[in-house]
C-alpha cells in the first residue's frame, strides 16, 4: 500500500437523527461536509436513498480512494447489518458494504460506530498507543479496543459494549433490560434521571429545581449531564453526589476493561465529557484497587483528541487504511488532527 498524492477518503456516519459524511484529503483538510436527516419513519429503503444522495454530493469534487461507514447496532464481516438497530426500522439484513461500493465506486467497509470512534482515537495518537480502550459517554455508553490497528469487534462488531458491563448487580435498570449496566449509571440520560431520583435526599439549587420540574415520567435526553455538570462546577451537593456515582460506575466498567484486555491507553470521549472533563483523573484515580496493581503500570488515562466527530473520523481512516500503509495511515491522521485544530481556533 502506498501514499497516494491524489485523492480522498469517504467517512460516514449514520445515526437515529442524521447521517453525517466527510470528505478527507490526503492533505489532512476535510475539503467538504454533507449531512441529511435520517428518515427513519421510511424504513431502510429510505434511509438508502438518502445516504446515496450525501454520497453523491461527497463524490463531487474529484477522485475518491476509500469510503468508511459507521452505522448502529450489528455488521458482520460483508459489511451487512446483522442485528435490529433500535432507531432504524428494518435496517437488519441491510447490504451496507455493498450497496455503498456501488455509490462510490470503491471498497467500502463497515464498521460499528462506536468501533471506529475507539480506531480514529488509536490512528490520531500516531503510534503512542499500542492497545486502546475507548470509552464513549453519551446517550449511551460505547466502546472500542484497537490493538496495533486491529480492532477487536468480536461476533458481529459487538465487542467491548463496555456500556453494559454489570457494575452494581440488581442495580438500576439498563435500557438493554438488565440491571446494574454503566450505561444505567453514566450514560447522559441517565445521569439526568439520577439526579432526579436522588434529588428528594438533598437541599441545594439543583435539588430544589429538579423536584418542582422533574416528574417520575421525565424522559431524558444527553444534554441533561451537562445540567448536572454546570451545578457541579458551582459545587451544588446534589451534582457532587451524582459525580460520585458515575466516577465509580465508571472506574468499575473500564477496570473490567484493563483486567480483559490489557490496554496501555484509556480514552474517555462523548458529548458528556464537555462539561465534565474532571471525570478522565477521576476515573484515572477511582482504577486503584479496582484491578490488578501490573494491569495499571503504563496504562494512561486520558481525554478523547477526535471530539464528537470521532465516529466520522474513524470512519474514514478505517477507510484509508485499506489503501495506505501504516506510516501513511499516522500521516494522514496527523495531518487531520493538526488541521482540524487550526480550524476550531478560528472560529
Amino acid at each position: 500500500m502506498t501514499d497516494p498524492v491524489c485523492g480522498a477518503h469517504l467517512g460516514i456516519d449514520i445515526g437515529g437523527q442524521s447521517i453525517k459524511g466527510i470528505r478527507l484529503e490526503s492533505s489532512g483538510r476535510i475539503s467538504l461536509r454533507a449531512t441529511r436527516i435520517t428518515p427513519v419513519r421510511g424504513g431502510a429503503k429510505a434511509v438508502l436513498a438518502a445516504l446515496s444522495d450525501l454520497i453523491g454530493e461527497l463524490l463531487d469534487p474529484g477522485p475518491v480512494l476509500s469510503a468508511g461507514i459507521g452505522t448502529p447496532g450489528a455488521v458482520d464481516r460483508r459489511g451487512r447489518i446483522a442485528g435490529d438497530a433500535v432507531n432504524i426500522p428494518g435496517w437488519k439484513g441491510t447490504s451496507l458494504g455493498d450497496a455503498v461500493s456501488a455509490w462510490a465506486k470503491v471498497h467500502a467497509v463497515v464498521r460499528n460506530d462506536g468501533n471506529l470512534a475507539a480506531y480514529a482515537e488509536w490512528a490520531v495518537r500516531a503510534g503512542s498507543s499500542d492497545s486502546l480502550l475507548f470509552v464513549g459517554l453519551g446517550t449511551g455508553v460505547g466502546g472500542g479496543f484497537v490493538e496495533r490497528g486491529v480492532l477487536l469487534g468480536g461476533v458481529d462488531d459487538k465487542a467491548v459494549e463496555i456500556g453494559h458491563v454489570v457494575v452494581y448487580p440488581d442495580g438500576r435498570l439498563c435500557g438493554c433490560g438488565v440491571r446494574g449496566c454503566v450505561e444505567a449509571y453514566a450514560s447522559g440520560p441517565s445521569i439526568g434521571r439520577l439526579a432526579a431520583d436522588m434529588a428528594a435526599a438533598y437541599d441545594s439549587p439543583l435539588a430544589r429545581e429538579l423536584r418542582g420540574t422533574d416528574g417520575a415520567g421525565k424522559t431524558f435526553t444527553a444534554p441533561d449531564a451537562i445540567r448536572v455538570y454546570r451545578a457541579y462546577a458551582e459545587n451544588d451537593a446534589l451534582a457532587v453526589a451524582v459525580d460520585a456515582v458515575v466516577v465509580e460506575s465508571l472506574s468499575r466498567g473500564c477496570a473490567t476493561g484493563l483486567a480483559m484486555l490489557a490496554p496501555d491507553c484509556v480514552v474517555l470521549g462523548g458529548g458528556v465529557l464537555r462539561g465534565a472533563g474532571h471525570l478522565v483523573g477521576a476515573v484515572a484515580k477511582g482504577l486503584k484497587g479496582k484491578v490488578y496493581p501490573s494491569a495499571l503500570n503504563g496504562c494512561r488515562v486520558e481525554a478523547a483528541l477526535c471530539g464528537h466527530e470521532a465516529g466520522l473520523w474513524g470512519a474514514a481512516l478505517y477507510g484509508a487504511a485499506t489503501v495506505l500503509d501504516e506510516t501513511a495511515l499516522y500521516r494522514l491522521s496527523e495531518r487531520l488532527l493538526a488541521e482540524e485544530k487550526i480550524r476550531m481556533a478560528d472560529r
